[in-house]
């Protein structure tokens, strides 16, 4: 078993843009922590064959799909996003940590 801490006092957050740290990989995916400034946006490409799946640890986000639709989301809330559905994830006024959850199209 392995225990991880999201929201450690060493959470990094990015001056240019959004940082991005891989807390988890192993043969069927990978788990990243996302942290945003107020303003900042992650340009997230789609997955050919896998949905992703991503989880508001803290901070309130907006979430852009493809079609434009944008939902406002904070702590608890899981946003699922389509195979190939193209996406963006922008902090509004708070600094914004979220979970990505993302899964190698073949296992591996």
């Amino acid at each position: 078993m392995k225990t991880l801490k999201l929201l450690d006092s060493e959470l990094v957050f990015g001056d240019n843009g959004p940082y991005t740290q891989q807390l988890l990989s192993n043969q069927l995916g990978k788990v990243v922590r996302y942290t945003l400034k107020p303003g900042q946006e992650l340009d997230e490409t789609h997955a050919p064959f896998m949905p992703r799946y991503f989880l508001v640890v803290k901070g309130q986000g907006v979430f852009i799909s493809e079609d434009g639709n944008e939902a406002t989301c904070g702590p608890d809330s899981l946003i699922i996003f389509d195979p190939r559905e193209e996406n963006s994830i922008k902090a509004i006024d708070e600094d914004l940590v979220v979970l990505g959850f993302l899964f190698w199209p073949t296992g591996g």
